[in-house]
């Protein structure tokens, strides 16, 4: 299992504006709406597990 934090640093943007973006390195009000939007979302959820 990764460690979550890795994950962060590994893992980019999908898709939109910041795509290809780490998403440690996404503004604060974007991740916010991202993590909002990735709870709505089953096809996003396996980025936050």
């Amino acid at each position: 299992m990764t460690d979550p934090l890795q994950r962060l640093v590994e893992l980019e943007m999908p898709y939109g504006k910041y795509k290809g973006t780490p998403i440690a390195d996404l503004p604060g009000n974007y991740l916010n709406w991202f993590a909002r939007e990735a709870s709505r979302r089953a096809s996003w959820g396996g980025y936050w597990r």
